[in-house]
């Protein structure tokens, strides 16, 4: 077979010879070595360290000039994470055009300050101090705020309440997510700093794979200690304690294609999950209900569409042996937690109806999309992040249907 020169295959020698082999050592470890604890969390999209970002809001601003209720929207560019500076341009309707620069921090990954000087142009000018804050991740907050002028007009006075989406920050977790609050959890990557890998981008995109494909297996045995502890029909929790065992094939082959890339053996530290009610009660069965639905119906699925387009381009033959076994396995998950969505749906009673039907109704934003080698991606079975988004805009269009008619099923 003629392979393009684009592509570069490793070269068959004695040091890969050995490289795989403790390659395999370092899977068996990772899959039935002790479990530890670890705080990794969910890498977003392109990762979850990007120190450069550029987001949007849009929503609503208050008072100033002009009409007294007007749309807000603007482009901010974030350097830092934590503690980072921002600039942003912003429009209050058509009535004024602010300028802002200041800092912005997060607190715990579940809300944000900033503050910072903004200049106002527009019917008339200002300048003072904006002020904001609100609920969020580094991926997606709500921007409370407004601007108080201290020179210039004293009525370009603003309030604002918009959505900020810094779009490569957003998460959306391959298979069923491990979830610990409000994110997700990812196992350490053990790996040796005198690695050259192969090839960074398809190294980094099986690593990600890889871990959370192994997140998945305490995740899946957690769901069925959960789903015996609410009183769920065997056959449930029968089916998540056999999906561990699909979910550490998954990890088994896709770690092995992380060290392949990556140029040396990896391991992963296995995690731990305890379960997190003993008893049935509406709390109970609306978090199972609600992560069947995110993680399950539309993660799963999108990673049983994403390995199947995958499966049809690859050329890489390990590769794609890899996804014709996670293909069929991660659809056989999305059916299983639409079972439990079904069966919450039953016997939850109104408020476990109302999440649903409130989750069920909210699609998802887009990730970024990078420059690429398509090329190279689609021999290894490889997605672009466009394709991964229309992946999931495909699999959330179907759901949303799908969802719509359950719930006037289970009325």
């Amino acid at each position: 077979m003629k392979v393009n020169a684009r592509i570069r295959t490793p070269q068959p020698d004695a040091s890969r010879w050995l490289r795989q082999t403790l390659g395999g050592a370092a899977i068996a470890a990772t899959l039935h070595g002790t479990a530890a604890h670890a705080d990794a969390y969910c890498s977003m999209l392109h990762g979850v360290q990007n120190t450069v970002n550029i987001g949007g809001h849009l929503g609503l601003a208050f008072g100033g000039l002009g009409w007294p209720v007007k749309l807000n929207y603007g482009l901010t560019l974030r350097v830092g994470r934590q503690g980072a500076g921002f600039a942003r341009i912003e429009g209050m309707g058509i009535s004024a055009l602010h300028l802002t620069a200041g800092a912005t921090g997060n607190i715990k990954d579940s809300a944000f300050l900033e503050g910072g000087f903004t200049g106002s142009i527009g019917i008339e000018s200002a300048a003072g101090i904006h002020v904001a804050g609100g609920p969020g991740n580094p991926g997606v907050g709500w921007l409370l705020g407004g601007f108080i002028p201290f020179l210039g007009s004293g009525n370009a006075w603003t309030g604002q309440a918009s959505l900020l989406v810094f779009p490569r920050e957003i998460c959306f977790p391959s298979g069923r997510a491990l979830r610990v609050g409000s994110d997700f959890a990812l196992p350490p990557v053990l790996a040796s700093s005198a690695f050259a890998p192969v090839d960074e981008a398809l190294a980094a995109g099986w690593v990600g794979d890889a871990r959370a494909e192994l997140a998945s297996v305490p995740a899946f045995l957690r769901l069925g200690a959960e789903l015996r502890a609410v009183g769920a029909p065997a056959d449930l929790s029968r089916d998540a304690i056999a999906a561990v065992e699909d979910e550490q094939r998954h990890a088994a082959a896709t770690v092995a294609l992380a060290s392949r890339w990556s140029g040396g053996a990896l391991a992963m530290v296995p995690l731990v999950a305890a379960p997190r009610f003993d008893r049935p009660s509406p709390a109970a069965l609306t978090e199972l209900a609600l992560e069947a639905w995110h993680d399950g119906c539309l993660g799963e699925g999108t990673a049983a569409l994403a390995a199947r387009w995958g499966f049809a381009r690859a050329r890489d033959g390990e590769a794609a042996g890899a996804l014709a076994r996670i293909g069929p396995d991660e659809a056989r998950h999305a059916e299983l937690s639409w079972r439990i969505v079904e069966w919450t749906l039953r016997t939850g009673g109104r408020s476990v109806r109302n999440a649903v039907s409130d989750a069920g109704s909210v699609a998802s934003v887009p990730g970024a999309a990078a420059e690429e080698d398509v090329e190279l991606l689609a021999w290894n079975g490889r997605l672009t992040g466009r394709e991964l988004n229309q992946a999931r805009a495909e699999i959330e269009q179907k759901a949303m249907r799908r969802l719509r008619r359950l719930l006037d099923t289970t009325a």
